[in-house]
């Protein structure tokens, strides 16, 4: 079963009406085709998530899991699959080549940019289309709905602002002033 941090943000975007689909690099073996089947499951398109026969696809809840290698081309190659991209969600850790390239791409498209990021760094990331949220410890599961419900109302074409009250309201979450 696919999972972590932006499997689970997707799936909330999905059930809130934003249509998704998700950019990024599986192994060429059963885990990988397992990821697949699922995330198809759960309505996220997977049109752009690269199949790589050089490595593993990692398991979820196994301790020596490495994850797959993304790359600034994987991410370029990605989104050419992707006719129209409203919004780009970017969840961190991912090295500031594949950043960079992220970042590129959502301007090309018009998109907007979600980033979420283990802690806030606004330093890094720049520009009135981008949104930095920082990723709670602990369970982050009113956070993933309110960032998946964010990431569908931009979709939707609703304000920053707009899009993020509503989320935050629906999720139960507050927002910073």
């Amino acid at each position: 079963m696919a999972g972590g941090l932006p499997v689970d943000v997707a799936a909330a975007a999905t059930a809130a009406g934003g249509r998704v689909e998700l950019v990024g690099t599986v192994g060429d073996d059963a885990a990988g085709d397992s990821v697949v089947v699922d995330l198809g499951g759960r309505g996220i398109g997977h049109a752009a998530l690269l199949r790589d026969p050089a490595t593993a696809t990692p398991v979820l809840g196994d301790p020596g899991a490495r994850s797959t290698r993304l790359e600034p081309a994987d991410v370029e190659l990605g989104l050419q699959y992707i006719a129209d991209v409203g919004v780009l969600v970017v969840v961190e850790p991912l090295p500031a080549p594949v950043l960079e390239a992220a970042v590129q791409a959502a301007s090309f498209h018009g998109a907007q940019v979600l980033a979420i990021a283990a802690k806030r760094d606004t330093g890094r990331w720049q520009g009135d289309r981008v949104t930095v949220l920082q990723r709670p410890a602990g369970d982050s599961t009113a956070f993933v709905e309110m960032a998946g419900r964010y990431a569908a109302g931009l979709d939707a074409g609703a304000a920053p602002r707009d899009a993020l009250a509503s989320a935050a309201a629906a999720a139960g979450w507050e927002t910073a002033r």
